[in-house]
């Protein structure tokens, strides 16, 4: 049986939920822009639903946040919760992130140094920094330098994409990366399985999942590509740990792909469809409108 979705809308400047069963509006609330911008681009960032964020956290939320799948981070920064446990596989931005979280000064100073020219590009690109600072800068002025503005690697888990033509892109922020560090301060950073980061999540805190997925394949499509990201045996095993959270009291919030095999794993959980614009593909027309699915263990904006 089809679970019939409830319906998340963001317009310019507020979030709306809609009934699934007769799709009448139910609740809604004006955005909230978050005061501190992810510093990083990351593949299936979520900075386009960031300034809903504080309107999808459980009410009265006062426990420790946890985000496993931290990419660009916009949840938490939108959030900006007062004890976090983050982390991410990659261990280059984590590494990165705790640059700046303690060598916040050090690594403004190496960045602001970094030209925008094609030939240090490449340069750059090919480095292996072995200092947290070199780590930090190399990513970030990769991030703000290259093809589409969106730090990303190969199979290889090299980092390959071409040199981005801008008009005058800002390679060090120094204002972010400072507010950046300060927010980051609150917060553990590590590298890990995400089973592993939540194992002593408690009742009361808070858990947002929002693994590898992709968007726009139906079906036995989307099994195939998904798999090279974030594997079958991988979307059952996070499932069974969200219901395993919710039954001991840790609010869950899920961002995943909107497909009926993902959704059907959620048992018990609210189901909301979220419509939103893809702005990421490098061809224009492959640009257009596409749903996403956040699976909750409480209901959002009262539905």
């Amino acid at each position: 049986m089809t679970r019939c979705p409830n319906r998340i809308e963001l317009s310019s400047d507020r979030v709306s939920v809609h009934n699934g069963s007769n799709g009448n509006q139910v609740e809604s609330r004006e955005l909230i822009q978050p005061a501190v911008r992810p510093v990083v681009k990351w593949a299936g960032g979520k900075q386009w639903l960031a300034p809903a964020a504080p309107h999808l956290v459980p009410e009265k939320f006062a426990g420790r946040y946890y985000e496993p799948f931290l990419g660009g981070g916009a949840f938490f920064f939108a959030l900006e919760p007062a004890l976090a446990t983050l982390s991410d596989q990659n261990s280059v931005l984590i590494t990165a992130y705790r640059a700046i979280q303690n060598e916040t000064e050090d690594v403004i100073r190496l960045l602001s140094r970094y030209p925008y020219n094609k030939n240090f590009y490449y340069w750059m690109r090919d480095r292996s920094p072995r200092s947290t600072r070199g780590i930090a800068a190399r990513l970030l002025y990769l991030n703000r330098t290259c093809w589409n503005g969106l730090y990303r690697v190969n199979h290889e888990g090299k980092f390959n994409t071409p040199f981005g033509r801008f008009k005058n892109p800002t390679i060090c922020d120094r204002d972010r990366l400072r507010e950046t560090a300060r927010l980051l301060r609150r917060a553990k950073l590590r590298v890990g399985d995400f089973e592993t980061i939540v194992a002593k999540a408690k009742a009361g805190d808070f858990v947002y999942f929002d693994p590898p997925y992709i968007t726009g394949h139906q079906h036995n499509g989307f099994l195939k590509y998904n798999a090279r990201l974030f594997s079958w045996a991988d979307q059952q095993r996070l499932a069974r740990l969200s219901l395993k959270l919710a039954d001991a009291g840790v609010s869950v919030l899920v961002s995943n792909a909107d497909q009926p095999q993902v959704i059907g794993l959620y048992a018990g959980f609210s189901y909301y469809r979220v419509t939103r614009r893809s702005m990421i593909g490098g061809d224009v027309s492959s640009r257009g409108e596409i749903f996403e699915a956040l699976l909750s263990s409480y209901s959002l904006l009262r539905t």
